[in-house]
């Protein structure tokens, strides 16, 4: 009884909720893609799913039980996540003339005051949401201008920029509002079980 009312109750539900984000995903690229997510997006979609899980159980206290706060959170250090990768991509080609060291030294002088961030309050110190922020931007912005159509023939890297990071908000969000949606359900399966 137990694993079928799991299975109907709970596990059925959700696989609906992540046909939905795929759903969704196709949709857009159906309609031509949200900036350079012109062959989808949805894969940032499940890991801002899974981050907003991570944000309940990161600071609990701060983040509360009412999903709203871990949403908002998310959104914001996958935002610095962003705005982090910019910088590094900025400075390491000042730096160019380096070579080879101009990344590492990038990196080893902006991931100081990133990593300082664990020590302020939410909604900034969430740094596992900043780091997955700046790691899909890095993607976009290392592997998709290989791709056709990405990017607008032409643009220049600013509009690239805001056309990378405005695209992974857009699927982060549709990630994060399955979150929120997997939470209150598992709730209100919680308040059936108690009912029932």
């Amino acid at each position: 009884m137990t694993f079928m009312y799991n299975l109907v109750a709970f596990a059925i539900p959700i696989g609906v909720l992540a046909g939905s984000v795929q759903v969704v995903d196709q949709f857009c690229v159906g309609k031509g893609g949200v900036g350079p997510f012109k062959a989808g997006g949805g894969w940032v979609s499940f890991q801002a799913w899974a981050l907003y899980f991570l944000a309940a159980s990161f600071n609990p206290v701060e983040v509360g039980t009412n999903g709203i706060n871990g949403m908002l959170w998310t959104m914001i250090s996958y935002t610095l996540g962003i705005i982090a990768s910019v910088a590094i991509f900025e400075m390491g080609g000042a730096l160019g003339k380096l070579g080879f060291w101009a990344m590492p030294i990038t990196l080893l002088i902006l991931c100081i005051p990133v990593i300082f961030l664990q020590l302020t309050s939410a909604p900034f110190n969430y740094v596992p949401a900043l780091f997955c922020g700046a790691g899909v931007f890095f993607c976009i912005m290392s592997y998709f201008p290989s791709i056709p159509g990405s990017f607008k023939e032409g643009g220049s890297k600013w509009s690239n920029y805001l056309s990378a990071g405005i695209g992974e908000l857009f699927y982060c969000l549709i990630g994060l509002i399955a979150g929120f949606l997997t939470v209150a359900w598992s709730g209100l399966d919680f308040v059936l079980k108690l009912n029932g």
